[in-house]
């Protein structure tokens, strides 16, 4: 969860603020040139700081209606649309644990410099009488680093979609022997109820990185199931599906198995024996 969604008032409060203190700026950087150097800057000054002015006041006061308005449109429809939320953000950890932070990184001072970069276009056309022109770059100022950082989340999804339906190329096989697992101790996930394509995507483009084929093969057993043979931890529900991944057909090289480790934390992703209280089910 990022900012903006733990604090929704104080982040459009900060953008308000964030433009008050760009049209301040802007101000004061006329009034020095006008003042210490003499140079005129002409009427197209005065529209400039009034809709700018402007905007940061709508922003500031309207603040509770666009936290209701965003909230109401974020909020999950369906379990699909909830999914595809906790995916969004668990693909960010992904692509960081996988490639680092420098694709985060370098967002970040590209959305910071748009800011100058921009009131200084804003500055530049107005001086040319270019008032059209003037008021776009201002409003790129304050718009610029969210469609940056915006399109940055957007490339960082299809670069990890390598595969557009992966569900279509995973084979679920019941284990011939529910001990092998146990003795196997395979990274498990557990979902609730039937699998749902758009997660059974998702988890193929995630472990698409470490196949040794194209098909990913998995061990599906129900918790039911799993009662013949175990005892499993009392977190576990009646409706739940355990899908276990049988490592041979994984490329975990040295470098690749660390990697593969800290990216099942990520997932939630662990071993088999985790959900057992005993290897074998007690006789009472």
């Amino acid at each position: 969860m990022n900012f903006r969604q733990r604090h929704p008032y104080l982040f459009f409060q900060l953008i308000g603020w964030g433009i008050f203190l760009a049209d301040f700026l802007f101000v004061v950087v006329i009034t020095m040139f006008e003042v210490g150097a003499s140079i005129e800057f002409g009427e197209w000054t005065y529209p400039v700081i009034a809709f700018t002015f402007i905007a940061g006041l709508f922003v500031v006061t309207a603040t509770p209606v666009i936290v209701w308005f965003t909230r109401r449109r974020e909020v999950p429809q369906n379990s699909d649309d909830l999914l595809e939320k906790v995916i969004r953000a668990e693909i960010a950890e992904l692509i960081t644990a996988r490639y680092g932070m420098a694709g985060d990184v370098i967002t970040a001072i590209l959305a910071f410099l748009s800011i100058p970069v921009f009131m200084f276009a804003a500055f530049f056309l107005g001086e040319r009488v270019h008032l059209a022109l003037g008021l776009a770059s201002m409003v790129l100022a304050v718009t610029a680093p969210f469609i940056i950082v915006g399109s940055h989340s957007a490339s960082v999804t299809k670069k990890f979609f390598t595969v557009k339906n992966g569900e279509k190329l995973i084979d679920f096989i019941m284990p011939p022997d529910l001990k092998l697992l146990d003795r196997e101790n395979p990274p498990t996930f557990v979902i609730r109820g039937v699998p749902n394509a758009v997660l059974l995507n998702f988890f193929y483009n995630w472990l698409k990185y470490y196949l040794k084929t194209e098909r990913l093969t998995l061990y599906k057993i129900s918790a039911p199931d799993l009662c013949h043979d175990f005892q499993p931890i009392s977190q576990l529900c009646y409706e739940d599906v355990l899908l276990c991944i049988p490592t041979k057909q994984l490329d975990l090289t040295k470098e690749k198995e660390t990697l593969f480790n800290n990216e099942c934390d990520i997932m939630g992703v662990f071993p088999f024996r985790n959900f057992l209280v005993f290897n074998e089910k007690p006789n009472y």
